[in-house]
């Protein structure tokens, strides 16, 4: 669950920014790249990413660039969706914002396909919140 989250957090980083909303308050980093067909998050507690992905929404496919330990990554994402909801709320955009969380939080209607790359380090968190994808 905590992966759709972050996947709905990406999609959602750039609009919270130029609404005023500072979504790197609890400490997570995202960006988010266009590249073709798939996108690509970078995320983690700082400016170095600990996880990349990069995910195709039409053919559900996930490709695993970067998984580096990342201890309390599920924290740091719950504590990142409840400031932005509280923020979202406090700046009229609430509707929009709970939308697109509650869309991540539905079970998807087709399985995804993962790729994980030899480059990529498996970790623990970041692995178990794959599984949940």
């Amino acid at each position: 669950m905590a992966f759709r989250l972050l996947l709905a957090l990406g999609d959602l980083w750039d609009g919270l920014g130029r609404a005023g909303v500072d979504p790197t308050a609890k400490g997570l980093h995202v960006t988010q790249e266009y590249l073709g067909g798939y996108t690509r998050f970078s995320a983690g507690p700082g400016s170095h990413a600990r996880l990349v992905i990069e995910w195709n929404q039409t053919t559900r496919h996930l490709r695993v660039l970067r998984a580096e330990p990342w201890p309390g990554a599920e924290a740091t994402i719950s504590g990142t969706v409840a400031h932005v909801r509280m923020e979202a709320r406090a700046h009229g955009i609430a509707d929009s914002v709970d939308r697109a969380l509650v869309a991540a939080c539905q079970e998807p209607s087709q399985p995804s396909r993962r790729t994980v790359l030899s480059t990529a380090i498996a970790a623990t968190q970041p692995a178990a919140a794959l599984r949940r994808a």
